[in-house]
């Protein structure tokens, strides 16, 4: 019997840092095909359908303490119980169990018809017609997790992502591998458009900052968009 090689410790922090890109990216495009209605151009009638039919029981299954993480993330992104069970291959019940563990607090979801509903109420017993209410017009007051805290984890988040990523370019087995990144494109350049509209919305100009910070805050915007800029000219060259 051939004896198997071990990774050094560095291909082995490599390899787990790509399990979990490939992970969060996996979770972040199914986002968006909820949210776009990818499901209805397809020709499925249903959310559910979908999911059955074109990931079946290819669908994750996740450790508790993660598939709480990404059950948050799908319903602070808009995904109902029953929405986020049909993902995930869970029941509608397990999801409500791990909602009421988390920290998740968000009262909007999108429906699978496309419209916005406020949860109004969290049964104890699950029933399918009871999960996602209409909006009312009185709608209770829900309590929010304070949006600098959530504003500050969201951020750290980004970081350690996008960390880990330039991590991988420091491998020695990138250059040779280059090419099989190219398919993740679409979603970096997704995450760079959301981090530009959020960069945007914080309207820098009209902060409190000292001189020192608006001229550093400056200084990296530019120093960022050279680099992007010299990329995308690069490329028009090769037209």
């Amino acid at each position: 019997m051939n004896e198997i090689a071990l990774p050094t410790r560095e291909e082995a922090r490599a390899l787990t840092d790509r399990i979990k890109i490939a992970v969060e990216g996996t979770w972040q495009l199914i986002r968006e095909a909820y949210t776009s209605r990818t499901w209805a151009v397809l020709g499925y009638d249903t959310w559910d359908a979908y999911c059955t039919a074109e990931f079946g029981e290819t669908r994750l299954r996740l450790p508790r303490e993660e598939r709480q993480e990404v059950v948050a993330s799908l319903r602070d992104s808009g995904l109902s119980v029953r929405a986020i069970a049909a993902a995930t291959g869970n029941s509608t019940r397990t999801v409500q169990k791990d909602l009421q563990v988390s920290s998740s607090t968000t009262p909007e979801i999108r429906g699978t018809d496309g419209k916005t509903y406020i949860v109004t109420r969290e049964p104890e017993v699950i029933d399918a017609e009871l999960i996602d209410e209409p909006v009312s017009p009185e709608p209770p007051k829900v309590k929010r997790r304070p949006l600098p805290e959530a504003f500050t984890d969201a951020g750290r988040d980004l970081t350690r992502a996008a960390e880990r990523l330039a991590r991988l370019t420091e491998d020695d087995r990138f250059a040779r591998n280059r090419e099989t990144t190219h398919h993740q494109m679409p979603e970096l350049l997704g995450a760079l458009e959301h981090t530009t509209r959020l960069v945007q919305a914080m309207n820098l100009p009209a902060a409190n900052a000292s001189e020192e910070a608006r001229r550093w805050w400056a200084t990296s915007l530019h120093k960022i968009s050279d680099a992007l800029t010299d990329v995308a000219n690069s490329l028009e060259k090769e037209l």
